[in-house]
């Protein structure tokens, strides 16, 4: 009678523990039987599996090298496990060979994994979806002299679909033993000897490296041979759990001579690690995968300046992007120029760019060379500014860092200083304290040479406010500029600059339309009051985009720390005209708060809040979407669903406006339920390497990005424009 049990794994799976004794028994009845024919194998079959133990021969010759194999065949849907441990199951062990005296087994060899995600979780198993063969050598000694050579194994396995079930058996193999050469057995010959050839490789010129930074792990593995050209995807599976978490987040960067990988950290994990082993597999175009057996070594800063270097000289020419260098420089520079001009347009654009020509209204009738020298200082501010802005970018991106343009906005710490920025703006414009001509460029004379620095630094604060947003034609340029040599990105963003600074310039180039400003009056001190309140609202967007991404804790220090600094500024302009150790105190007490202020960037508050969806009044989840998953796109798209994916952020305005005005209407929403439309919303407001890896695949290095994918898997997908309509998403819904 077959004894059961049932166990509970660690993973929360039900384990199902099954005593083989009957089948052994049968099995042992039965070998005398089948020893009459001249090669026998034992098929055990086990719950949902097959196992079994093969050979590459017919016969044995003594002195030679047997190749067996453990066969593991699992019902359609179930799998088993490899040594490389991933989230859950254990891998498939011999607990005891029966060899004839002399003879030896050696380790069991093990083939390249799956990187199998299990459904509707996180979790990801290193696994063997079909049927899979265990090699494992066994040495004949030379002095064996019977006529038939007999192997027995104990096995025990784990296999596993949506419960994981544990068997074990004895299965054993009986051959002829001849003293002429090996003949190749018509059944598993060949098959055992293309497992053989495709087995990780042990010997090779990779050199690999690993970095912990923040909550991230990345696996770094370079080749002066360029061995992976020509890889479309590629994996690293450690040989130890609690290294990192294989999902959700897991981003590659190809290159012929560098792969690089980077995943999130597990719970509680390894600390102090100085090597870690593991097996990289990379997949070509074909299909097939090769894989190395790797030592992963702890990076320094010279081994990281190496694979940077390495990545951004591969980066040109060679990377995902190639393609890229065949579009017309020309065009790509009249779109970067016509999108750096539609930036002025944002909403946290103009009130800087107001200011400043507010400052050229202050002092009417100056030289027409001091207005061009104005002009000039401006736009050098907004180019030098896009110039370092896109060197920061290439940089990170060469060290393989998946980000994108806007990429300072994914930082908290980032978004909180312009918070206080546009704040303490606003406080000046309000008169609560008057920081002078170096700060706001208000105020400043334009026959004094400081005047000039000013227009400088406003042209900089202009860009890194434009910057969250990708306007019209700017997105084909940006995603060129990415692709191609540093010196050709630097020309593609001087050209948005410029774009960007191209207004101001002309007016600053033309005294017809200087003439046709206002006059300076009483009404100056109004408007200039006045353009506080666009400060107040930009800080207040910006708050609210910290909340997004740190959460409501965080957002509230951050306006506590700017109260601190309203009342420190309030102070001080208060008691400027004080004398003595009223004055002191004063000031001291004003020092220390703007330090408390600013002490709120140190804090764990800040740190990015981990997921992607939106959050409605209440705080509770709007799931009038699914959260992004380029798994789950791919499961719909095999299930005949057509998707629309939105790769938005929160300090993205267009993103904003199309939401509001397009995308969340109601014809639209009705459209997407006539035409059977799933739609899926990926968050980019803090660093996600999945959608980044989605913007590389468009060439977008920025959102938005609007994806319509048709139900066909062979239909190629299709982008909406970055400015959207109602009539433009419906009309693409109905030419599906």
């Amino acid at each position: 009678m077959q004894q059961n049990s049932v166990l509970i794994n660690s993973n929360g799976y039900t384990s199902y523990h099954a005593g083989r004794w009957s089948s052994m028994w049968l099995t042992v009845l039965l070998f005398g039987f089948l020893s009459a024919f001249n090669a026998h194998a034992d098929v055990f079959f086990g719950e949902e599996i097959e196992v079994e133990l093969v050979a590459e021969h017919e016969n044995v010759v003594p002195g030679q090298t047997l190749w067996t194999a453990i066969r593991l065949t699992p019902t359609e849907g179930w799998h088993t496990y490899s040594k490389w441990p991933g989230d859950s199951g254990d891998a498939t062990f011999v607990r005891e060979w029966t060899l004839p005296a002399g003879a030896t087994a050696g380790d069991i060899q093990w083939p390249i994994p799956t990187w199998l995600p299990f459904p509707g979780s996180d979790l990801v198993t290193f696994s063997y979806k079909a049927e899979v063969l265990l090699l494992v050598p066994i040495e004949v000694p030379a002095s064996y002299s019977g006529d038939v050579f007999t192997a027995s194994a104990h096995v025990e396995w784990q296999v596993c679909d949506q419960i994981c079930l544990i068997g074990d058996g004895v299965v054993s193999l009986q051959l002829p033993v001849e003293r002429d050469e090996p003949r190749l057995s018509p059944v598993w010959g060949e098959a055992i000897a293309s497992v053989r050839a495709n087995l990780p490789v042990t010997e090779h010129n990779l050199d690999a490296l690993f970095a912990v930074g923040g909550d991230r792990i990345s696996f770094s593995f370079t080749s002066n041979e360029g061995a992976f050209a020509g890889a479309t995807e590629a994996w690293f599976f450690p040989e130890q759990r609690r290294i990192l978490d294989p999902g959700p987040l897991r981003d590659v960067t190809l290159y012929p001579g560098v792969v690089q990988i980077t995943h999130g950290q597990p719970r509680r994990m390894l600390t102090d690690l100085v090597q870690v082993p593991g097996l990289l597999a990379v997949q070509k175009a074909d299909g097939s995968v090769t894989g190395y057996i790797v030592n992963a070594d702890v990076a320094d800063a010279q081994g990281l300046a190496a694979i940077a270097a390495v990545a951004a000289e591969q980066q040109g020419g060679a990377g995902r992007f190639a393609a890229a260098g065949s579009q017309n420089i020309f065009v790509i520079l009249l779109s970067a120029l016509v999108g750096g001009l539609i930036l002025n347009l944002m909403p946290c654009v103009f009130p800087v760019l107001s200011i400043k020509v507010l400052n050229l209204t202050s002092k009417t009738g100056a030289a027409p060379a001091q207005y061009r020298a104005h002009g000039m200082a401006y736009t050098a501010g907004v180019v030098m500014a896009f110039l370092i802005l896109a060197s920061v970018l290439l940089a990170l991106r060469a060290g393989g860092e998946a980000v994108g343009w806007a990429f300072q906005l994914q930082s908290p710490w980032f978004v909180t200083l312009l918070v206080f920025v546009f704040f303490v703006m606003g406080l000046s414009l309000s008169g609560v304290y008057e920081f002078g001509t170096r700060f706001m460029g208000v105020g400043g004379g334009l026959t004094e040479s400081k005047g000039y620095s000013s227009s400088f630094f406003t042209g900089v604060l202009a860009t890194v406010v434009a910057s969250p947003c990708t306007a019209p034609f700017m997105g084909a340029a940006l995603g060129f500029a990415l692709s191609q040599s540093w010196l050709v990105a630097m020309l593609v963003f001087a050209f948005l600059g410029l774009g960007m600074a191209l207004p101001f310039l002309i007016l600053t180039f033309s005294p017809r339309l200087i003439r046709f400003m206002p006059k300076p009056g009483a009404w100056m001190v109004t408007f200039k009051e006045f353009m506080a309140f666009p400060m107040y609202a930009a800080a207040l967007w910006l708050l609210w985009v910290l909340g997004v991404q740190v959460g409501v804790n965080g957002m509230v220090a951050v306006a506590a720390a700017s109260l601190m600094l309203a009342f420190a500024l309030w102070l001080m302009q208060k008691t400027a005209v004080d004398s003595g150790n009223r004055r002191y105190v004063s000031r001291a007490v004003s020092v220390v708060l703007v330090l408390l202020a600013l002490s709120v960037l140190r804090t764990p508050l800040l740190e990015p809040r981990s997921g992607g969806l939106a959050l409605t009044g209440d705080g509770s989840v709007d799931m009038a979407f699914e959260p992004f998953a380029a798994a789950r796109v791919e499961e719909l798209r095999r299930a005949g669903t057509p998707v629309l994916v939105n790769m938005t952020a929160a300090w993205c305005i267009t993103c904003l406006a199309n939401e509001q005005t397009t995308l969340s209407t109601v014809r639209v929403q009705k459209a997407m339920e006539q035409y059977g439309i799933t739609y899926m919303k990926g968050d980019w407001t803090n660093q996600d390497p999945e959608i980044s890896r989605v913007l590389d695949e468009f060439n977008r290095p920025s959102v938005p990005l609007y994806i319509l994918y048709p139900a066909d898997p062979a239909a190629a997908p299709r982008i909406l424009p970055q400015l959207l309509t109602p009539s433009i998403v419906i009309d693409a819904f109905a030419s599906l």
